[in-house]
Parts: C-alpha cells; sequence; structure tokens
C-alpha cells in the first residue's frame, strides 16, 4: 500500500468536497494500491482555516499556497480555487514535480490551459480534472454501449446544463460573475460540463456557431462571503455582471454528427439538469442527472410492439458502483461521485499510470468553450482549430 500524501489549495465548497472524498476512498475501496493522507491545506484566513483544516483532519495548515507546491511530503497538489487562479498554481505543481488534480474549468482561457498542459507533459506528472460528472458510473456504462456499436453510428448530441442558482435578481455578485476571475459565465462553469460528456461519449467537436445573453445585468456588492456563499448587505452598491446567463450553440462532430449544447444559470425550476440524449442509427440514450441513477435506453433492433425507451437503474454490474452497494437501485449521490474521482487519482498515482480526464482533456474543452465565446461574440460559425497552439503539434 503506497501512501499518497495530498496538498490542497481551496476550502470552499469543491474543497470540502475533495477533502471529503479523499477521506472516504480507504472506506469504499479499500486501501490499496493507494491510501490518500491528507497532509495540508492552504487558503488565505488563518483563524477559519485552522478551524477547517482541523475539522478534516489535515495535519498542517498554511495561508501561502506556495508552500503547499513546495513541500517535500506533498505528492499530488489539488486546485479548487477561483477560476483564475489555476493556472499559475498548476503550472507552479507541475514544474515542482508534483502530480496535479485540479477543478474544471482547467483555466479561463484555452491558452492558459496549453500553458498547463505543456508544463505537465514536461514534467511527466499524472494530471486529473475534476470533471466529476463523468464518474457517475451511469456514464461509464453509457461509454460502454457506445464503443461497443450498440448504439450504431452516432448521428445526434442534445446537451445541457441549466440551474437555477442565480435566477434570483437579489442574490449577489460573485467571482463567478467577473470576466477576469471566471471567464465566461454559464458555458464555462456549467456548459463545460456538458462539452465534456460530448467529448467522451460522441468525439471531438470541430466546429461551433452560437448566441448569448445576459439577463440580470447588476446585482449587488457582497458583504462577506464568496462564491455560492456571498451574502448582500442592505442598501449596497451594485456591481455589472462580465459574462452570460444564457449560452446556446450548434456543434459539428469530427466524426460528421451534430448537435446542441445549452446551458443557462437562471434557468428557473432547473436544480440539476445536467443532461442528453444521444441518437444513434441503431438506439439512442437519454440521462439527467437530476436522476442520476437512471439512465434510458431505446434499441431500435427490440420487437415492434415493445420499442420504446426503457430504464436501467445503476447496479453493480456498471464501473465504480460495486463498492458501494452490492445491490441495483440503491442511489448514489453528488459526493459518491467526487470519491470515484479522487479514488481514480490515487490508483493512477499509486501505479505510476495517466488517468482520464486529464489536462490536455480538459484543454480541449476550453478551446470549445473559446469557440463558443467568439462564435457569439462575431456571429459566425468558428473551427475549434483557431485556438490551437503549440501543444496541438505532433511531438
Amino acid at each position: 500500500m503506497t501512501e499518497i500524501r495530498i496538498g490542497l489549495i481551496g476550502t470552499g465548497g469543491m474543497g470540502k468536497a475533495h477533502a471529503t472524498a479523499f477521506h472516504n476512498v480507504p472506506l469504499v475501496f479499500g486501501p490499496e494500491p493507494g491510501r490518500p493522507i491528507l497532509e495540508i491545506v492552504a487558503d488565505v484566513e488563518a483563524a477559519a482555516l485552522e478551524q477547517w483544516a482541523g475539522a478534516f483532519g489535515f495535519a498542517r495548515w498554511t495561508t501561502d499556497w506556495r508552500a503547499v507546491v513546495a513541500d517535500p511530503a506533498v505528492a499530488v497538489v489539488d486546485i479548487t480555487t477561483p477560476n483564475h487562479l489555476h493556472a499559475e498554481m498548476a503550472i507552479a505543481a507541475a514544474q515542482a514535480g508534483k502530480h496535479l488534480y485540479c477543478e474544471k474549468p482547467l483555466a479561463t482561457t484555452s491558452a492558459d490551459a496549453a500553458r498547463i498542459v505543456a508544463a505537465v507533459e514536461q514534467a511527466g506528472v499524472i494530471s486529473l480534472v475534476g470533471f466529476n460528472y463523468l464518474r457517475n458510473p451511469a456514464q461509464a456504462f453509457a461509454r460502454q454501449l457506445i464503443a461497443a456499436g450498440e448504439l450504431g453510428e452516432i448521428t445526434l448530441f442534445r446537451g445541457v446544463f441549466d440551474q437555477d442558482f442565480l435566477a434570483d435578481p437579489e442574490v449577489p455578485f460573485s467571482w463567478r460573475l467577473d470576466r477576469g476571475l471566471a471567464g465566461t459565465g454559464a458555458l464555462g462553469d456549467l456548459g463545460s460540463h456538458t462539452i465534456a460528456f460530448a467529448q467522451v461519449l460522441v468525439g471531438e467537436i470541430t466546429e461551433v456557431c452560437g448566441l448569448n445573453a445576459t439577463r440580470i445585468h447588476d446585482r449587488v456588492v457582497p458583504a462577506g462571503g464568496s462564491g455560492y456563499a456571498a451574502k448582500a448587505a442592505s442598501g449596497a452598491a451594485r456591481r455589472a455582471v462580465e459574462n452570460e446567463d444564457i449560452a446556446e450553440c450548434l456543434v459539428r462532430f469530427a466524426n460528421g454528427a451534430v448537435g446542441t449544447i445549452g446551458t443557462s444559470r437562471i434557468g428557473v425550476g432547473r436544480k440539476l439538469a445536467l443532461g442528453y440524449e444521444i441518437q444513434g442509427t441503431r438506439g439512442s440514450l437519454v440521462y439527467t442527472q437530476e436522476r442520476m441513477n437512471e439512465l434510458q435506453l431505446y434499441r431500435h433492433s427490440d420487437p415492434e410492439r415493445e420499442r420504446g425507451y426503457k430504464t436501467i437503474y445503476i447496479g453493480p454490474e456498471h464501473p465504480g458502483y460495486k463498492a458501494f452497494f452490492g445491490l441495483a437501485g440503491i442511489g448514489l449521490g453528488y459526493n459518491d461521485q467526487k470519491i470515484i474521482e479522487a479514488h481514480a487519482l490515487t490508483t493512477a498515482v499509486a501505479l505510476g499510470r495517466l488517468v482520464q480526464p486529464d489536462v490536455r482533456f480538459a484543454y480541449q474543452v476550453n478551446k470549445v468553450i473559446d469557440a463558443v465565446d467568439l462564435a457569439c461574440q462575431e456571429r459566425r460559425w468558428v473551427r475549434v482549430s483557431e485556438f490551437d497552439t503549440a501543444v496541438d503539434q505532433p511531438q
């Protein structure tokens, strides 16, 4: 059994999810081949950090993220900070020879994502990017079905991710609405997950066109907290929202399939409406994360009197589920996806092998985001290859 010592940077909602996941990896999957050890955590507020570190079982804490990167005991640097900090931290971690675990999107621009890819691949370290919804056993099964040809040739992908966490115009401003700190809005925050589904299940996106809209143009400046936890004071000043609330795009895939991807962070009534419909020449799949333990499958080869979508309940026959339960239909939750993700990382580090989705995969997602953003600005079809960099050249 290999001990893999984790240095976490960021104690917000995703920091909590990552720390919880690492704690639970050996409880769910056992200690082999790698056991994560919560070594050190960094954030900016010392008083709150000391309590947080103790609550989650970290051996040490610091207010300097560079100390985490430089720490000789740390094997994996885990980044859960706001988007604009990812590139500097990830590149520093790779250059220090640390394996990398970073939340999505990898960076605010594909150019910065390319810099991360170059640093990681030059250093030869292992990387994993937190597209945690891909770790749902339902997605592993969907990928198996498609790879086996059970849907035939894929013709259409319809993807969506809508939430209503910003539907109330009195929810205060946060870094997610700041173009410099977050990059794009709903597109990068939510749509990146849908783009990841499309890339894994259908293939490379080559061309896009789109439109976007910001419907709530300003929000009150928060009196405290950050991100989803921001709080507003009565009578506070307001600040202009700098990125989009809604984005919709058409996409073409390298294999000839076409599709749509849409996302809204003001989608009233939608709580975690991440999903897709994938149509093929022999069958189709429908999925929504709001019913994350179910997959709808249609096979056109069924007898005519039996044709229709059937519900598949996720169970021990689907990759990643069996470690939790031995019977089907006992639902997994959001944090269970993170446990599966953290286990994939610790296994890869312990065995010295690559794992997906890595920074190169995430770079491709960033390129699609940039292409859609440019298409919205210039009102034209944009080829994703317009954002190619040196890391796209054959090695």
